[in-house]
C-alpha cells in the first residue's frame, strides 16, 4: 500500500491479526452477495466473524448479473408466490437502503398475441407439467396484475400499463414492427454490484472491529476441530477454530464441503447466465433507460437494455457441472446474436460490435430437471452435523438471487444467533449500506452533498457528481484525498492517480485485477484498450513500490483475463482497439 497511516482494513494489518486469531464464533467461506451479506448482519449483531474469499469479493456470480433488481416476474409461471413477495418486498428496500446503487427500472414486454400460452400457463399455474413457448396479452396482463399485489408492501414503483403498438413502435422505432402491443412495468437496476459487496465488507467491520473480511484466501479443508487457509498471494497458511462454518461459496458449495466432511451430499447444481456488452450507442439511446424483457426462442426470457451508453445483453441458462469454466461460448453467443435480431431486424450487428461478454454460474439447488428455468431460485441452508472430530456444524447457503440477499442473510443470522445463544440487536431492513446512507430516489440529498464536497475540498461540480455515483455518501471520504490539483490518468480519464490510491488504501485492494473489475464498473461502461490497462498497472506500480517483474505479471493478468474470462483481444498488437476473440 502507500506509504500513509495503516487503515482499519489495510489487508496487512488484517492477516496480522489473523496470525494472533486463534478462534472466532463464526466463519464464512465465500466473498459473494450471499456471505457477505451475512457478514454484514452476523458483525451489526456484535458477533466476532471472519470471512475469507479465495480471490477478490464478489468475484464469481455475484460478479456476473443481469445487473437487474427484480421481483422475479417468471417466477409466477412456476407458482413460486412466496419468493416472488419475499423478493418485491426486497427489491423495494434496496432501492430506499441502496439508492446510489440501485434504481427504477422501466421494463417493456413485447406481445406478440392475444391469449399466446394461456393453457400452458394455467398447467404451470397449478405446478402441472407444461413448457411455455409463447406469452400472449392475456398472460401478461394477469401476471403483472398479480406482480402489483405482491410488490404493494413499501411500495417503491408504479404499477404497470400496456401501451399500444403505435405507441411503442414510436418510442421505440427498431423494434420488431410485428409486436402487437406491448406491457410496461416497473423493477429495478444496479449500476455497481461489485461496489456494494464492498461496501457490505466495510459495513461489518466498522460495525464489529473485531471482524474480518479478507479477499485471496483460500479454505483448504479441516483438520481435527480447525479450519485451514491458506494466503494465496504469499502461500501462508493458517489454522484457526470456530463455532459454526458457513459455506456461502456459491457454485463451490459442494467441492468445499467434500473438503470439510466426509460424505457430504450434492447439493449445488447451477445454470450458466451468459451476458454480452455491445458497442450501439445509437440504439442505446432509442431505449431511453429502459429494459426490454422479451421472449425468445423457445419461450427463454431474455433481457436488453442501454447499461451506460451501450447495449446490455442478456441471458442463457445452461446447465454445467464445472464451476471453473465460465465463459460465454459461440453456441451461446450465436443464441444472444440470434434473439437480438428477432427484437430488431433492421439494426445491424455481429461480433464485432462485443466490446465485452460475461458468465456466471447460478448456484442453483441441485436438481434433475430437464428445464433449467423450472429449477427454483429460492434459498435454503442445510446443515451437516459436527462429526468425529470436527465439532462445529457447517451450514450452506444455497441457491438465492442477488435481490433476496438481504433476507437469506437475515435468515442465516438469526439462525447462527440461536446457535450461539445471542440476540439479535438490530434489524437491517431499513438500513441503509455504505454510501446509501442519507441518499434517497429524490435529487435534493446528492445536490445537497455535491455543493458540500465543491465548498470543502474545491472539486468541480461535474467531479462531486461523478464521485457521488461512484460511491454515493462515501464520494466525501473519497473528496478529502484529491484536492483541486489531482492528476487524471490519460488513457483511464474517468480516475485520478489520487483516487485511485484512495481506494487501494481503503477497500483491501491487491492487484489490478481488484481495482478494475472488483471497484469500478469501467470496464462494462466502454471499451477499454490496451494503453488503459497499462497506465492502471504503472499508477498503482508507483504507488505500491511494485517493482518491474510485479508490474509486467499485473498486466499480463488483465490481459490474460480479457481473452480467457470476457474474449476479449487487448493485447499491445491491439493497442486501442480491442477486438472480440473469435
Amino acid at each position: 500500500m502507500t506509504a500513509t497511516t495503516a487503515s482499519p482494513t489495510d489487508r496487512a494489518t488484517l492477516i496480522a491479526r489473523l496470525r494472533d486469531t486463534r478462534h472466532v464464533p463464526v466463519l464464512i467461506v465465500g466473498g459473494g452477495i450471499n456471505g457477505m451479506g451475512t457478514f454484514r448482519d452476523l458483525s451489526l449483531q456484535g458477533v466476532e466473524c471472519l470471512l475469507v474469499e479465495r480471490a477478490d469479493f464478489c468475484g464469481g456470480a455475484s460478479r456476473a448479473p443481469s445487473r437487474m433488481i427484480h421481483g422475479g416476474l417468471k417466477y409466477l409461471e412456476t407458482g413460486e408466490f412466496r419468493l416472488v413477495r419475499e423478493s418485491a418486498s426486497e427489491r423495494n428496500r434496496l432501492l430506499t437502503n441502496a439508492a446510489h446503487y440501485v434504481a427504477p427500472l422501466e421494463m417493456i414486454i413485447p406481445i406478440h398475441s392475444w391469449f399466446g400460452g394461456t393453457w400452458a400457463a394455467m398447467r404451470k399455474f397449478f405446478r402441472l407439467p407444461a413448457k411455455m413457448t409463447e406469452r400472449g396479452a392475456l398472460v401478461i396482463k394477469f401476471g403483472l396484475w398479480l406482480y402489483d399485489v405482491y410488490g404493494a408492501a413499501n411500495r417503491a414503483t408504479p404499477r404497470h400499463r400496456m401501451i399500444a403498438r403505435q405507441d411503442v413502435l414510436r418510442e421505440i422505432p427498431d423494434m420488431d414492427p410485428s409486436v402487437r402491443l406491448a406491457a410496461s412495468y416497473y423493477d429495478a437496476w444496479i449500476v455497481s454490484p461489485e461496489r456494494l459487496v464492498v461496501e457490505l465488507a466495510l459495513d461489518g467491520m466498522a460495525a464489529q472491529p473485531a471482524s474480518m473480511a479478507l479477499n485471496h484466501i483460500a479454505f483448504t479443508g479441516v483438520s481435527g476441530n480447525e479450519v485451514e487457509l491458506r494466503d494465496t498471494l504469499s502461500g501462508e497458511t493458517f489454522r484457526i477454530g470456530c463455532d459454526v462454518l458457513i459455506n456461502a461459496s456459491g457454485a463451490w458449495i459442494d467441492g468445499v464441503n467434500r473438503a470439510a466432511a466426509t460424505g457430504a451430499r450434492r447439493m449445488i447444481g447451477g445454470t450458466r447466465g451468459s451476458h454480452l456488452m455491445l458497442d450501439l450507442p445509437a440504439l442505446a439511446e432509442t431505449l431511453h433507460g429502459r429494459m426490454i424483457y422479451f421472449e425468445a426462442e423457445g419461450g427463454r426470457i431474455c433481457i436488453l437494455s442501454n447499461f451506460m451508453g451501450h447495449v446490455l445483453l442478456g441471458s442463457t441458462d445452461v446447465p454445467v457441472d464445472d464451476p471453473e469454466a465460465v465463459i460465454c461460448d459461440d453456441a451461446e453467443i450465436d443464441y444472444l446474436l440470434a434473439a437480438f435480431r428477432q427484437l430488431f431486424p433492421q439494426v445491424e450487428v455481429s461480433r464485432d460490435d462485443i466490446f465485452f461478454s460475461y458468465a456466471g454460474i447460478r448456484p442453483l439447488p441441485a436438481s434433475d430437471a430437464t428445464d433449467p428455468g423450472a429449477i427454483s431460485r429460492d434459498h435454503s441452508m442445510p446443515e451437516i452435523a459436527p462429526a468425529g472430530a470436527r465439532r462445529f456444524p457447517i451450514l450452506s447457503l444455497v441457491g438465492g438471487k442477488w435481490t433476496t440477499f438481504r433476507a437469506f442473510s437475515a435468515e442465516a443470522t438469526d439462525d447462527v444467533l440461536k446457535r450461539l445463544g445471542r440476540t439479535r440487536r438490530v434489524s437491517t431492513e431499513a438500513l441503509a449500506i455504505g454510501g446509501g446512507a442519507g441518499l434517497s430516489q429524490a435529487a435534493a440529498p446528492a445536490e445537497a452533498l455535491a455543493t458540500a464536497i465543491c465548498r470543502d475540498h474545491g472539486l468541480s461540480r461535474d467531479r462531486a457528481h461523478q464521485l457521488l455515483r461512484r460511491y454515493g455518501s462515501r464520494a466525501s471520504l473519497v473528496a478529502a484525498s484529491l484536492g483541486p490539483d489531482e492528476q487524471k490518468l490519460t488513457a483511464l480519464p474517468e480516475f485520478s492517480r489520487e483516487e485511485i490510491a484512495h481506494v487501494c488504501d481503503t477497500e483491501l485492494v491487491e492487484t489490478a485485477e481488484d481495482f478494475l473489475f472488483g471497484r469500478t464498473s469501467v470496464f462494462l461502461e466502454r471499451p477499454l484498450g490496451h494503453a488503459a490497462l497499462q497506465e492502471l498497472v504503472e499508477v498503482m506500480g508507483e504507488q505500491n513500490a511494485w517493482p518491474p517483474a510485479r508490474r509486467a505479471e499485473e498486466l499480463s493478468a488483465l490481459v490474460g483475463r480479457y481473452a480467457r474470462l470476457h474474449r476479449i483481444d487487448v493485447s499491445a498488437e491491439r493497442g486501442d482497439r480491442p477486438r472480440f476473440a473469435s
